[in-house]
């Protein structure tokens, strides 16, 4: 019966704990928000309104997530392959899978690094026959 409650107070502690101190920090924001805002208005300033965030998405982080993202699945695939029906890959399935992972993430950053180099070079290039 004792060992009932460990699993019980590991959940609390897992869900409940990160739960209630975001809420607890949460509450404390808004509340110094609201005494500065109310301190600058009893002052009689008016606080400018909270800028929002334009959802104008960067184009090019987009784009290394997308081939990152690409070459992370296919170095888990390969490596996948390998571990399976390959030589190099008995007993090493972790080394095998990690380093083609490894590999392909690199071969990605270096196709996401040829592409906007050559974007740079092309806006360049527009840039200087408007002028």
């Amino acid at each position: 019966m004792d060992d009932l409650w460990i699993p019980i107070v590991a959940i609390i502690c897992t869900i409940g704990l990160p739960i209630v101190t975001g809420l607890v920090l949460g509450l404390r924001w808004m509340q110094t928000r609201n005494e500065e805002r109310m301190g600058l208005i009893n002052q009689g300033i008016i606080p400018p309104d909270t800028p929002r965030r334009k959802s104008d998405p960067n184009k090019m982080v987009s784009l290394r997530n997308g081939i990152v993202l690409i070459a992370l699945g296919i170095g888990i695939i390969v490596g996948f392959l390998c571990s399976e029906y390959m030589v190099i890959g008995m007993g090493n399935e972790f080394w095998v899978t990690g380093a083609s992972v490894v590999f392909f993430l690199g071969i990605g950053y270096l196709a996401y690094f040829m592409v906007t180099q050559k974007m740079s070079v092309k806006n360049q290039r527009e840039e200087q026959e408007q002028e």
